[in-house]
Order: C-alpha cells, then sequence, then structure tokens
C-alpha cells in the first residue's frame, strides 16, 4: 500500500455550513494539514448540499448541526437513506456539547463528530481517519466490481 495520502487528488470534500468564515477555516485547515489537492466544495445549507450530492460523488461530508431550515442532522437522515450516499463518511461541527444532539447524530449514523472551537490539528485527525476509511471503503468497492 502506498505511504501517505498518494490518492488525494482524487479527493472531494463537501463542506455544509451555513457561515461562510466557517467554510473558510475548514478548506484552508485541510488544505494546509493535509494536503492542497483535495478537492473542497462548498453549500450554505442543507438543500444546497442536496443538490450537489445528486450530481457530485464525494468521499467525505462536513456538516454543522446548527444552520437555518434543515438542520445538519436532518441532511445527515437523508444522505444515510440514500442508497449510493449512505457510505460517505459524515463528520458533524457543533458548538453543542449536550448528550442528547451527540445521541441523536450517532443514532442517524454519524461517523464522528467535531465540537466547535475547532482546531486545525484536530481537523486534521478526524479528517484524516474519516478520509482513510473513505478510500478503503472505495478499494474494496472497486475490488467487488
Amino acid at each position: 500500500m502506498e505511504s501517505g495520502y498518494a490518492m488525494l487528488e482524487k479527493v472531494r470534500i463537501l463542506i455544509v455550513d451555513d457561515m461562510p468564515p466557517m467554510r473558510a477555516f475548514i478548506r484552508a485547515g485541510i488544505k494546509a494539514s493535509i494536503s492542497k489537492d483535495i478537492e473542497i466544495d462548498e453549500a450554505g445549507n442543507a438543500e444546497a448540499a442536496r443538490e450537489k450530492l445528486k450530481i457530485q460523488q464525494y468521499d467525505l461530508i462536513l456538516c454543522d448541526w446548527n444552520m437555518p431550515g434543515v438542520k445538519g442532522t436532518e441532511l445527515l437522515q437523508w444522505v444515510r437513506e440514500q442508497e449510493g450516499l449512505k457510505r460517505i463518511p459524515f463528520l458533524m461541527v457543533t458548538a453543542h456539547n449536550e448528550k442528547d444532539v451527540v445521541m441523536e447524530a450517532i443514532k442517524l449514523g454519524v461517523s464522528d463528530y467535531l465540537m466547535k472551537p475547532i482546531t486545525v490539528d484536530v481537523l486534521s485527525k478526524k479528517v484524516r481517519a474519516a478520509l482513510a476509511a473513505s478510500i478503503l471503503g472505495r478499494q474494496g468497492k472497486d475490488a467487488d466490481v
């Protein structure tokens, strides 16, 4: 197996957050700490994310929990119900350290979550772990063909 993240030029991440500064921070953190070659798309709300997910394949979704309109947990539930999307790692970003919020996300199949304020170090570790799982899953899926 290749060391490091040689496959990252083929990796695509979707960041879903209603706050442009948070999307910019996550984008910059991933590019600086993991690889500048990762392709990153952004959506300002869950509805825009759904439209992107219908036409583009992603290796990871990072989504804010508390957004106006459709919450991050509702997007998570929708993703887990879609045959072609349900295996994509989904990281929930939240400022809420409330047990019920975390438990709801776990029940819905969240891969992991990040608590605000986010540090680049924690972001990097969680994204690397999720991408490793996604890439291994993609390789396994390709081997089954």
